[in-house]
């Protein structure tokens, strides 16, 4: 690779080879994109060095991949089938051209998996690397919302918590992902809970089943811990919440805490990326056939505000919240 740096319209012409003819009527080298009329979901977000990750803590795949499966995560949450995305792009200048096709290298190889096309986008000079990606999916049935829960309903989880807090807090104390393999986490137990991190479960599959099945009253994905974001459907379902403290699912990864600084960090923790949803009594016994382990974790209850049921059969409140971007 020659030493200079690309140029935009390089980058652009790069972006286009990497991901091939765009599946809008009109696609990237225009000012706007064109879609086809049709009942789409439509979700962004953004990662920002220094706030939602460090350059030299994973090899740059592992931010690819990570900001791609952030918005996959949301049109899980909706029950929505993925199609293609905006890509926006900003790096400091003297950033090495390498650096940013192994991003998009990573963010590429997701995207072919799951079957993504490059509508466009943008890239631009930052102070950091900034990556923002607009995703757009196919709402083939009835949306999974936030709101519709009911006092009674049964809360489910879709994946074991704590993982990506407690791999944050040994990036920030200096540890790092020494290799990025888009096609499978590493064996050893460490690099597999820093892996966690950059790669969250895909949750397509299950959102997919749940709006077929009509099977969730009410359905969001953990991004700002469970915490925050059960709070979050509560409000919007105009209720409460009361999870059992002996049920959280907890990552392999926080074996060495004791049990109570665990279930804290499972349950403040935050970049999970997995569903969190309520099924009516009764309607349970669908999620026999889901595509992925569920987790009962608790029930919605009336009234406002979350509870904890622990071991010795005690309830507690929960006051503190998870992440606030606002307030980190």
């Amino acid at each position: 690779m020659n030493s200079t740096h690309r140029h935009e319209d390089a980058w652009v012409e790069h972006i286009r080879a990497l991901w091939g003819p765009s599946p809008a009527e009109v696609g990237p080298g225009d000012d706007a994109c064109v879609l086809a009329p049709a009942r789409m979901a439509i979700s962004t977000d953004t990662l920002v060095e220094g706030v939602d990750f460090g350059l030299d803590w994973a090899p740059p795949e592992a931010l690819g991949h990570k900001a791609l499966a952030a918005n996959l995560s949301d049109l899980a949450a909706m029950g929505a089938r993925p199609e293609s995305f905006l890509l926006t792009l900003g790096w400091p200048p003297g950033l090495e051209d390498v650096f940013i096709e192994r991003v998009l290298g990573g963010m590429h190889a997701l995207s072919s998996k799951e079957r993504l096309g490059l509508l466009g986008g943008d890239l631009t000079r930052a102070p950091g690397v900034m990556v923002s990606i607009t995703i757009v999916g196919r709402q083939e049935n009835e949306p999974l919302l936030r709101s519709g829960g009911s006092p009674g309903d049964l809360l489910f989880i879709s994946g074991p918590l704590g993982g990506p807090a407690a791999a944050l807090d040994r990036f920030r104390s200096g540890e790092r992902l020494v290799a990025f393999d888009p096609a499978a986490a590493p064996a050893e137990p460490v690099q597999r809970l820093l892996d966690r991190f950059f790669r969250p479960p895909s949750q397509i599959a299950l959102g997919i089943f749940l709006a077929e099945r009509r099977a969730a009253s009410c359905c969001m994905d953990i991004s700002d811990g469970l915490a925050k974001d059960l709070g979050r459907l509560c409000a919007a379902s105009a209720c409460g919440a009361e999870i059992e403290e002996d049920a959280l699912p907890l990552d392999p990864g926080l074996a060495g805490q004791d049990r109570r600084a665990a279930v804290e960090t499972a349950i403040k923790g935050g970049e999970e990326q997995i569903l969190l949803f309520a099924v009516r009594p009764g309607d349970e016994g669908c999620l026999a056939q889901a595509p992925v382990p569920l987790h009962r974790v608790g029930r919605l209850i009336p009234g406002k505000g979350i509870r904890i049921l622990n071991a010795e059969g005690h309830r507690e409140a929960l006051a503190e919240p998870g992440f606030d971007h606002f307030l980190a």
